[in-house]
């Protein structure tokens, strides 16, 4: 199969699982949603699991790079971090709240894709390094904490967020207020 047409199941079984959560959704209800015989889709994905995975990895994927686009025009840290925020945060969690299913999904990746919801994280967090790097509380030899560190930290903290928040206006300003204790503390 194609990368256009693995892309295509791919965005499919995200629609998918998030009408249906993971447990409900069947290899079925993909491939039809993806325009393909089940057959057809054994033949590009082994099981569900695998499926789950690689739509979580390909929405990683296509996030950085929105990440990084977008903090291209920007041009001070502040605002290269809360963009980063807004499209690894604050997003997923409106997109999440949408879905009747959200909680189910949550759990699902806290269980066999653990691993691969780590990597995004720390993927994520080497997006953040070199806006980290560029402000000057990182450029002192007196920092307690390295951007590495901190980076890890505000990675760490925007994950609670998303179980602790009621709404995406309280992510964001929760999201405001760390970045205030990170950058004028």
């Amino acid at each position: 199969m194609d990368i256009a047409k693995k892309n295509k199941v791919l965005a499919a079984a995200l629609d998918i699982f998030l009408r249906y959560g993971y447990k409900r959704a069947t290899m079925n209800d993909i491939a039809e949603a993806a325009g393909i015989s089940r057959p057809a889709l054994y033949l590009v994905f082994e099981n569900k699991e695998e499926i789950f995975k690689s739509v979580y990895k390909h929405w990683v994927k296509e996030t950085l790079i929105d990440i990084e686009s977008k903090m291209s025009h920007l041009e001070t840290p502040e605002e290269k971090l809360r963009a980063a925020f807004e499209l690894w945060t604050v997003r997923p969690f409106e997109r999440m709240r949408a879905s009747s299913e959200a909680a189910e999904l949550l759990e699902s990746t806290f269980g066999f894709a653990q691993e691969s919801v780590n990597q995004g994280y720390r993927s994520f967090e080497k997006i953040l390094l070199p806006v980290l790097k560029s402000h000057s509380k990182f450029q002192s030899a007196k920092t307690k904490l390295s951007a590495e560190k901190t980076a890890r930290i505000l990675s760490g903290a925007v994950r609670g967020f998303k179980i602790v928040a009621k709404d995406a206006s309280e992510i964001r300003s929760l999201i405001k207020e760390l970045l205030i204790l990170l950058l004028d503390g």
